[in-house]
């Protein structure tokens, strides 16, 4: 998809009406011109021209008019349109599937809501001073033909030329800045790794080396692309200038020779010929930025695409969340991870598990055994690709996903907390003092104008506090994820000891990941230990009270 098209099919306003003006102004250019010349030549005979001056001041009206409706109607309409993309791709990106995101790429989806979108702002202004240029050059060749047949004539070979050779090396210009945006988005995805992965690579010299390496070719080759376009759209306006200069040349030292022009009609063509070479250089300045521009809208357009491709068909109609279930079951359930190649790499089930309401689940088991893809595989998130969930004997499709996730609230390994306290209401926040005080947080955080006051906590304090934002939530189940393992002895003793039975008391659902058989042992609730090793539950057993 073309920039322009782009804006047609989004723009709001009138776009025959934007380019209208745009003509007005490249029409009250060239008037000012000839306004200029005639008075020029009136003014070599010792007089006054009242008809010229009159035409130069509303010509200049005109032109002051037409820009500042141009500009500021570009401005306004791209704004809305950026707006409405922004707002359109992340609602897409919200209602997608995790695993087809995930393969999408965070650097992807920034550059389309950023850098692109940032590109057609600075193309707008642009596009609307080259459709100026256009009408000017063709209203001045008109007035070039009416001094002189042989100079028109030569502007529209030389102008012709240019603009055809121009054209032949655009496509390799696309590409060339498509390829650049490509290996800037490998480069921010290694910047990425850099900083989340910042402890890992500080513990690790080796690592730290390569990462820096591949950093260093990205970037080198990001650059090298980079380097490449810029050197090819130099070369492109050199060559238009050497045309535009060329031109000048001709009507200045070859039209007089060829025809019987006189000093005067010499000197007005080459002025006219000036406001041709000025609109010709904000035409060629243009193009690499348009070239940008239509790079920017097919990135865009690409994402919309495949978010389009990756939304459920059919999606229920009720949003209405589910405030409780019986049961929920799984048969013969299979989720498996794949590459590139649509090769498996990892395989969870078949596994068959059962969930009823206020039962307390603890799933052990080695790293890598697939505990973590089992719970997100039981909340929705990721979808079997073979055997059955069902909720309370109904099975699990797309229409009924997003509700049934509404009864799952998760603390994974990779949680991530939010500055303010989405989707909870008022009421259910008033709890938070409470929490904060009985998780021991209340000196270091605290809920000032909608916001935590700091999200800068250790590894324990910041999943102490997410476990408060889960049950501020007050959803029917609750999944941890190794919410312990970054917990002191103390705090970890009163996880078992504590907070369990009081969320068993509440009516809670819980499943936990854990390592933790010592406090299992001593555990004094009824729980269900389930084991897992490669993918599947093995050896169950259960933990009774004491």
């Amino acid at each position: 998809m073309s920039f322009l098209e782009l804006v047609r099919r989004e723009m709001q306003g009138s776009l025959v009406r934007l380019l209208v003006m745009s003509a007005f102004g490249g029409i009250s250019n060239a008037a000012i011109l000839a306004a200029v010349n005639s008075g020029a030549q009136t003014a070599g005979n010792g007089r006054g021209n009242l008809w010229a001056a009159a035409l130069f001041l509303v010509a200049l009206f005109l032109f002051i008019k037409s820009q500042h409706y141009i500009l500021i109607t570009a401005t306004v309409e791209i704004e809305a349109i950026i707006h409405k993309l922004r707002i359109r791709l992340l609602d897409q990106v919200r209602h997608a599937e995790l695993i087809p995101l995930d393969a999408i790429g965070r650097a992807r989806i920034g550059a389309a809501i950023t850098r692109d979108t940032a590109t057609l702002t600075q193309a707008t202004n642009i596009c609307a001073f080259a459709a100026q240029s256009v009408v000017l050059i063709f209203f001045v060749a008109i007035y070039i033909a009416y001094l002189s047949l042989l100079a028109f004539a030569l502007i529209v070979v030389v102008v012709g030329f240019t603009a055809l050779m121009l054209h032949a090396k655009s496509r390799d210009l696309a590409e060339g800045t498509r390829e650049g945006t490509e290996w800037e988005n490998r480069l921010f995805d290694r910047q990425t790794d850099l900083l989340e992965g910042f402890k890992e690579v500080r513990l690790n010299r080796a690592r730290s080396e390569e990462l820096f390496d591949d950093i260093v070719e990205v970037s080198r080759t990001a650059a090298n692309t980079k380097i490449r376009t810029q050197s090819e759209t130099f070369k492109r306006l050199v060559f238009s200038q050497s045309s535009v200069y060329l031109l000048l040349g001709a009507i200045v030292f070859v039209a007089p020779i060829f025809g019987d022009a006189s000093a005067g009609t010499i000197a007005k063509t080459t002025t006219a010929t000036l406001f041709i070479v000025g609109a010709c250089f904000s035409l060629v300045q243009a193009l690499p930025i348009l070239t940008a521009a239509n790079t920017a809208a097919d990135n865009i357009a690409g994402l919309e695409a495949k978010l389009r491709e990756m939304s459920v068909e059919g999606r229920s109609g009720s949003d209405q969340a589910l405030a409780k279930f019986e049961k929920i079951e799984m048969r013969a359930v299979e989720f498996r991870y794949v590459d590139k190649s649509s090769e498996a790499v990892f395989q969870v089930g078949p596994v068959d598990f059962d969930l009823r309401r206020g039962e307390l689940v603890f799933i052990i088991g080695g790293n890598g055994s697939g505990k973590s893809t089992l719970l997100r595989v039981l909340s929705g998130l990721y979808q079997p690709l073979s055997g059955e969930i069902t909720l309370d004997g109904v099975p699990v499709t797309d229409e009924l996903r997003d509700r049934y996730r509404s009864l799952f609230s998760a603390i994974f390994v990779d949680y991530h907390l939010f500055q303010r306290l989405y989707g909870i209401t008022d009421q259910d926040a008033a709890d938070l003092g409470r929490l904060l005080a009985q998780f021991r947080l209340t000196d270091k955080t605290r809920l000032t104008n909608g916001e935590f006051t700091t999200l800068d906590l250790s590894g324990g304090q910041r999943k102490r506090l997410a476990l408060i934002v889960s049950l501020l939530e007050k959803r029917p189940i609750l999944l941890l994820d190794e919410w312990t393992a970054e917990q002191d002895p103390e705090f970890r003793r009163k996880f078992y000891d504590e907070l369990l039975p009081e969320l068993m008391r509440n009516g809670a659902t819980v499943v936990a990941i854990t390592h933790d058989d010592r406090y299992l042992e001593e555990l004094k609730l009824p729980a269900r230990s389930l084991r897992m090793d490669e993918g599947r539950f093995v050896a169950p057993r259960s933990v009774e009270s004491a």
